[in-house]
């Protein structure tokens, strides 16, 4: 048992028997999914994995461009808008740890599916809310089931690839955040200035464009939920459950679109008995559920993977901290640097000179228009923002996943301190874009996560670190928008310095070359490990 654990853990060994021109008719999991190869198949699941990430990541942050133009038909203040922008942060974070163990105790599809359609259903009832309250309810509802896939689709998609194309593979699947921060502005200008106003009685409400767009929003989830029923199981989950004859199923199809091959040609006809790794919920009640959820979670802050949960979870702080918290306030940003028509000068001051404008008071003008050029430029970062993940794909095999986020992180949060210092609006700008690159380490990290715990703790870990993230999002947002109308430069430094703090805790991260962390030991006849890889 030992031996095999330790061969799946070392990477060079393993990647030697993928050259092997047999395989025996027994094998461990990783040497299964190196005989059933990488192809067509591994590419649909990441551009379903992809689409799932692109709808999570509309939805976070629709409410930036609904809102504005719902504040006639909803009443709301600036006050207002400011708690509900913070909905889908707050959801999560209340929500992740609850869908991490129900993933790693009910399996990842299960979890998704079930989640996606509550929270499209949800989001369709909130585009009717005929006032706040209402609405803010369903949109919380919604983004309560939207953690759901914001917590398990990361590992759902890296539990399909093998080791030697894993990372890649979860790179390019998370430049769909990247691609929804395209998508959503494009969709906004396309739907926004729609001019309907549909009278619905009964509910005492217009049904305007923004309610359009709340449903828009929502339909790669939805669209998410149609494919995933056509897809299996994570084999790591099946196998790690002590469903080897499923989990063989699946690879016998992976090995077949990829191979372009019969099924019956697959030479592994059984998997080596491994320990099973993940204990589904026999127990009801809610004593049995909490017991569950403290055996997953306790070992995360044990040794040897303490120092890699708070490593992880501080890094996603970070990043969502700085990606998302500056990104809610995107459009004031933009919006003042296109309006200043003086001469050159840094993004603060052309703030600071725009707050003291005359006329720039603090009552909500009921109108649901938006600046053209904020549409164009978000577009134009978010297309930055889809190279970057791009990129990253494409290096992280020769460069290995540690030295891209040192190299990421640390130039980006030089860029970030010098947004602040330039004095030239055209040159803080692009400096300014490219400190919000930074975002495009989060799948990366995720990568890591998937590699450093192992199989039973996973999902947990990851929805752990992603909650942290999202605790993040709600300090940053709020933070930024305090310095921004007080110190807007200590916002630049602080959240610089933070990155550049991330960048520097990366070099504890485990080398391209290194093993895997070593396995807990635990009693062998409950919550035995699976091997991290």
């Amino acid at each position: 048992m030992e031996k095999d654990e330790m061969k799946a853990n070392n990477l060079p060994e393993v990647l030697k028997m993928e050259k092997k021109q047999a395989y025996d008719n027994s094998a461990t999991l990783d040497e299964a999914m190196f005989a059933s190869g990488f192809g067509i198949y591994n590419i649909l699941h990441m551009l379903l994995s992809g689409l799932i990430l692109m709808g999570v990541i509309m939805q976070s942050l629709a409410l930036g461009y609904v809102l504005p133009a719902a504040q006639c038909d909803l009443d709301l203040t600036l006050q207002q808008r400011g708690w509900l922008a913070a909905i889908p942060f707050s959801a999560i974070i209340l929500t992740s740890y609850f869908w991490g163990w129900l993933a790693d105790t009910r399996g990842r599809r299960f979890v998704m599916l079930f989640s996606m359609l509550i929270s499209t259903v949800f989001a369709v009832l909130a585009s009717f809310s005929p006032e706040i309250i209402s609405f803010a309810v369903l949109s919380f509802t919604s983004a309560v089931f939207m953690a759901g896939p914001s917590s398990v689709v990361y590992t759902y998609l890296g539990e399909f690839t093998n080791l030697r194309h894993r990372d890649k593979i979860v790179a390019f699947g998370s430049s769909f955040v990247g691609i929804g921060t395209v998508v959503l502005p494009a969709v906004s200008w396309l739907i926004l200035p729609i001019d309907i106003a549909l009278p619905i009685n009964f509910l005492s409400i217009t049904y305007r464009s923004w309610r359009l767009l709340v449903i828009a929003a929502n339909l790669p989830l939805a669209i998410g939920f149609v494919l995933l029923l056509f897809a299996p199981e994570s084999p790591k989950f099946l196998n790690a459950s002590g469903q080897q004859e499923a989990c063989l199923r699946v690879l016998r199809q992976m090995y077949a679109v990829n191979k372009r091959l019969p099924e019956e040609n697959y030479p592994i006809k059984s998997l080596v008995e491994e320990s099973h790794t993940v204990k589904a919920l026999e127990s009801s009640g809610l004593i049995a559920v909490f017991k569950s959820m403290k055996d997953q979670t306790l070992p995360l802050f044990q040794v040897p993977l303490l120092k890699w949960t708070l490593l992880i979870c501080f890094i996603q702080f970070g990043l969502f901290g700085t990606t998302n918290g500056y990104y809610v306030w995107f459009p004031t940003i933009l919006n003042s640097v296109a309006n200043h028509d003086g001469g050159s000068a840094g993004i603060c001051a052309i703030l600071d000179a725009h707050q003291k404008s005359p006329g720039n008071g603090t009552d909500v003008a009921c109108d649901d228009t938006m600046n053209t050029t904020t549409f164009e430029l978000s577009i134009y970062i978010g297309l930055v923002f889809s190279s970057m993940y791009i990129i990253v794909g494409f290096l992280v095999d020769f460069m290995g996943k540690k030295l891209i986020l040192l190299l990421v992180l640390s130039s980006t949060g030089i860029c970030g301190i010098g947004a602040h210092l330039a004095q030239n609006q055209n040159i803080a700008v692009v400096l300014f874009a490219v400190f919000q690159m930074c975002g495009a380490c989060i799948g990366l990290t995720n990568a890591v996560t998937v590699e450093l715990f192992p199989t039973k703790y996973r999902a947990m870990a990851i929805c752990l670190s992603m909650m942290m993230g999202r605790v993040g999002s709600m300090a940053g947002s709020n933070l930024i928008g305090m310095f921004l109308s007080t110190n807007c430069g200590l916002s630049f430094y602080m959240f610089g310095g933070l990155i550049l703090t991330c960048a520097l805790l990366c070099f504890t991260l485990p080398g391209k070359s290194d093993s895997a962390p070593k396995i807990i030991k635990t009693d062998p006849t409950r919550n035995q490990t699976h091997e991290p890889a």
